[in-house]
């Protein structure tokens, strides 16, 4: 026999042994792990042969069982999908059979420490629940969970401008900017395009390449049904923003130019993803609101990748008056979760974007 096949038959022994060695030592900890005493103490609390050997199975230590006495409910929360052995110590404290299982297991299972109630249950069985915000969600003061979920996550339990942040870029088309998320004054689009006279009411008007591309298909077909709809303002400079807010400001007060106009740093208008549109040669005889192509806007331009970004009675979420001229490109696919759900950009960012 050759020395290869001599060492490949060692070898092969060697594997054998190691694991007869640990079937053994398996067998041996299971007897360990649950002896015949145990058996006997848990039938003399009431467990029947067959939760016995499901406990024994499923490897639950006695001390646990032995602690909660008879849980009936043991073989569901074993069987849960999420199921984690190392919290079964948890999951038995928090059991009663008034309280959901699924709840009591993501109680554990996020080490949340508040008490199981039922506003806290209301929360995390919230569509749009983000656990990082559960602190904030306990210390808001509302006995309407869908409103402390949105107010929460679209961060108006803190003042306007406070607790803010610089806008994350690597988002793209899906960048937030409001007032608790800024621009740097540098900050500019790479893809910016001027937009035809045949689209716009005023020249010098940019927009990005990707956002005006979708416009001109909203606007064609638009026209099509016999609608005129045209871009007035889109993309501005931090510098324009400056001139604007602080001209509102002078004239009427910080308080109403904030609730019209962003301060420099927070307009969307910086992205080159926004643009205040309007009717062909009527922007100033006739409010945006009152047309027909205001009505084919806020249910069409979804289909484009826009939103209308300040609607009506959402003014305490996005921090604006109601503006029915003032559409932001994020895309088609955001754009109809945003629409068949009535979702502010601030709710669908926190939750589909940001808590990703």
């Amino acid at each position: 026999m050759s020395m290869g096949k001599r060492r490949n038959s060692k070898n092969n022994s060697f594997i054998t042994s190691i694991a007869f060695i640990l079937i053994i030592s398996s067998v041996l900890f299971s007897l360990i792990y649950f002896s015949e005493n145990d058996t006997r103490n848990l039938k003399s609390i009431g467990y029947t042969n067959e939760e016995i050997s499901f406990i024994r199975e499923n490897k639950i230590p006695i001390k646990v069982i032995e602690k909660y006495k008879h849980i009936d409910v043991l073989k569901d929360i074993v069987t849960n999908k999420n199921y984690d052995r190392k919290n079964i110590d948890k999951y038995l404290s928090l059991y009663n059979e008034n309280r959901d299982i699924n709840i009591i297991i993501y109680m554990a299972n996020n080490n949340i420490s508040y008490d199981y109630s039922d506003k806290l249950v209301l929360l995390i069985t919230n569509k749009y629940f983000i656990l990082n915000n559960l602190d904030r969600y306990m210390k808001y003061n509302s006995d309407d969970i869908d409103n402390i979920i949105s107010m929460v996550n679209s961060n108006r339990d803190y003042e306007y401008y406070t607790n803010t942040k610089k806008s994350d870029v690597s988002k793209g088309i899906l960048l937030l900017v409001n007032k608790y998320y800024y621009l740097d004054e540098d900050y500019s689009y790479d893809e910016l395009v001027e937009i035809e006279s045949n689209y716009s009411n005023n020249k010098n008007n940019m927009l990005s390449k990707e956002a005006y591309e979708a416009f001109k298909k909203l606007v064609d077909d638009a026209s099509k049904e016999g609608l005129n709809i045209r871009s007035n303002y889109a993309y501005r400079t931090y510098s324009y923003q400056e001139g604007v807010y602080n001209e509102k400001k002078d004239s009427d007060g910080v308080s109403y130019a904030d609730s019209i106009s962003a301060r420099p740093g927070y307009s969307e208008h910086q992205t080159g993803l926004a643009l205040d549109v309007g009717v062909l040669d009527k922007y100033a005889d006739v409010k945006f609101q009152y047309t027909k192509e205001y009505d084919w806007m806020k249910d069409n331009s979804y289909k484009y990748g826009f939103i209308l970004r300040y609607p009506l009675g959402k003014e305490n979420i996005t921090g604006y008056n109601f503006e029915s001229w003032h559409y932001r490109y994020v895309g088609v696919d955001a754009a109809k979760i945003i629409y068949d759900n009535n979702l502010t950009f601030e709710e669908y960012y926190a939750y589909y974007v940001d808590n990703k």
